[in-house]
């Protein structure tokens, strides 16, 4: 759903992971129309890379190579509308580089995951979301607290 604040909860992520979990954050924003080079020259531009190809291959080769050098570094894309290759944009996954994580916000459940309906917390999540009113930071405030955490400790929250 548009309007509930996803995009302003992954800036206040964004702001309290810099410089403790993460040396940099980057966010770049997908938007309906998907434009690779669009979301490349973003994460370059916050990045200090200068691009001088036009081939988002090439693009993706050296945008991976600069990501890598970071230690920790998280990269958010925001407002993902369809499935959105992350090699091709240029982003190292998995084993390539441990140090890079991946945070997407979407409208669509299906494109973004559920993890909580696979360990049976949707409820017990659904709860507590309540119970923060539904405002952004009291939800990340409270899910930092549980990230990690079993069941009990939830229904605990």
């Amino acid at each position: 759903m548009g309007g509930i604040g996803k995009t302003t909860l992954v800036k206040e992520i964004a702001r309290k992971v810099k410089g403790k979990l993460f040396d940099s954050v980057v966010i770049a924003t997908v938007t309906q129309a998907i434009d690779i080079g669009k979301i490349q020259n973003r994460i370059a531009e916050l990045l200090g890379l200068k691009f001088e190809e036009h081939s988002t291959h090439v693009k993706a080769l050296r945008l991976r190579e600069r990501l890598k050098k970071e230690e920790r570094i998280l990269v958010v894309l925001d407002d993902i509308w369809a499935k959105v290759d992350i090699e091709e944009v240029g982003i190292p996954l998995g084993d390539e580089h441990k140090g890079c994580k991946l945070l997407l916000t979407s409208r669509e459940l299906n494109k973004a995951g559920d993890c909580v309906e696979s360990f049976g917390l949707k409820p017990t999540a659904t709860e507590v979301a309540k119970k923060c009113a539904g405002l952004p930071i009291a939800i990340a405030t409270v899910a930092g607290a549980l990230r990690h955490k079993r069941l009990f400790e939830w229904k605990n929250a």
